[in-house]
């Protein structure tokens, strides 16, 4: 409630208190007003435990009878396809000081890369916006600890060739488990694999230096688990300049 107050008063904004007895008034705006409680709120993460997703705190001035704030996401190359908001409209009922948007995934869980950060811009609209507390940016991530897993075997069509790769390993629950391979095409270059039950994912993610030129080759694709054994089906390419074609590589686990 504090938190509400301070960020009410910063906005000259009706102030008001739990204690009814203690009512003050700063300002009286002419029309009621709906804010976001921060402007900025970095270290969401995401889990199993909130379904992947974000939720974005939204207050109002005037706590009398139901409004609605209405709420828009701008898109990134990191959330297009992948995040978006639940609903673009949040309700508030009489006496509710704060309300939620959610943003939420819209891919399977497994398809997200857990490796990245998700910056997510919101800003409210409408003629019932404050002006200073329209826009508001989320950051997200998930909440990796890695476990030492030992050394497997990997295998690739595409190089040609076999080698010993070391791994990093963490169960994120839900059935759902993310390896780090180690330098796996090259040193430096890190290959984080997602497993979810028999499904394998390994989202866009940079995999070696092709030359001073085009840069780094990333590398995507996705596979099927038996046993210890991971079969992928990947696609090496530079980002709108170049695919080779799809290989299959596995990786057996220790």
């Amino acid at each position: 409630m504090k938190k509400l107050y301070f960020i009410l008063l910063i906005l000259g904004l009706a102030i008001v208190s739990c204690d009814q007895d203690n009512i003050g008034e700063i300002y009286k705006p002419e029309a009621p007003y709906v804010a976001f409680a921060s402007s900025v709120v970095p270290q969401n993460f995401l889990s199993a435990d909130n379904d992947y997703s974000v939720m974005v705190q939204i207050v109002r001035s005037d706590l009398s009878g139901s409004t609605t704030a209405n709420i828009s996401l701008e898109m990134n190359d990191d959330i297009e396809g992948v995040f978006d908001l639940e609903s673009a409209t949040v309700t508030f009922t009489d006496g509710q000081a704060k309300a939620y948007a959610k943003i939420v995934p819209v891919i399977p869980t497994d398809q997200i890369n857990p490796a990245k950060m998700y910056k997510f811009k919101l800003t409210l609209t409408g003629d019932n916006v404050s002006e200073l507390y329209n826009t508001t940016t989320y950051t997200a991530l998930f909440n990796i600890e890695y476990q030492d897993a030992g050394t497997g075997d990997f295998n690739s069509d595409f190089w040609p060739g076999a080698w010993p790769v070391d791994l990093l390993k963490a169960d994120l629950g839900n059935d759902l488990i993310v390896y780090k391979a180690i330098d796996l095409y090259e040193e430096g270059y890190d290959i984080v694999i997602v497993v979810s039950g028999g499904n394998v994912t390994v989202s866009g993610q940079a995999a070696w230096y092709y030359d001073d030129d085009y840069g780094d080759v990333f590398v995507s694709g996705t596979g099927t688990v038996s046993g210890k054994v991971l079969t992928l089906k990947l696609t090496h390419y530079i980002p709108d300049v170049y695919a080779w074609d799809e290989a299959t590589e596995t990786l057996t686990l220790p």
